[in-house]
């Protein structure tokens, strides 16, 4: 399957399924999504990010080795899809971060989470991630909880409220639990 031309194709959801599907049946085709993700045109870039999002939930330890490129990938730049953005959130929310890349990988998703102008859908899975990376670390955790709920008081996001819901008791459960001992 050449997948480039799949994805210029058809832009739906059930073609963005085959080709995750397709994807997550053969490791090489992963490379090829890669290829185009980092270094496709600008609307290869954004439909392939959609395939790798469901690729990284379906297969996370396959992008680890490709932790790095994701992480440059969704540092904000001028011109760029926030499907691209979006993207590495949501593949973060799932993917074993190595130590060596944990830092980064909360910064990041920390940025995204604090940033206003990033679509809801980038926060809130932002948000999941950095819960996710915080939660070995209970300091890490409290500095979470703080930005959170400094970004509820300024957002009306559903979204990113019902998320906030879910993680916060967790993060806050962690801090007790330092604390206490």
């Amino acid at each position: 399957m050449n997948l480039r031309q799949e994805l210029l194709r058809e832009h739906s959801a059930r073609q963005t399924q085959r080709l995750a599907d397709y994807a997550c049946a053969h490791p090489t085709a992963l490379a090829e999504l890669l290829q185009l993700f980092w270094y496709g045109a600008e609307r290869e870039r954004q439909l392939a990010a959609d395939v790798l999002g469901w690729v990284g939930q379906r297969r996370p330890k396959w992008l680890v080795p490709h932790l790095p490129g994701l992480l440059a990938a969704a540092q904000p730049a001028p011109g760029q899809h926030p499907a691209v953005r979006r993207a590495v959130a949501r593949v973060l929310q799932f993917v074993p971060v190595p130590e060596e890349w944990q830092s980064l990988a909360f910064d990041t998703c920390l940025a995204l989470l604090h940033a206003p102008s990033e679509p809801v859908a980038i926060r809130a899975y932002a948000l999941t991630a950095v819960a996710r990376l915080a939660a070995p670390y209970p300091e890490l955790a409290a500095e979470v909880i703080s930005a959170t709920e400094n970004v509820l008081t300024t957002s009306r996001s559903a979204a990113l409220h019902s998320r906030a819901s879910r993680e916060l008791p967790e993060l806050r459960r962690l801090v007790r639990e330092h604390f206490a001992n």
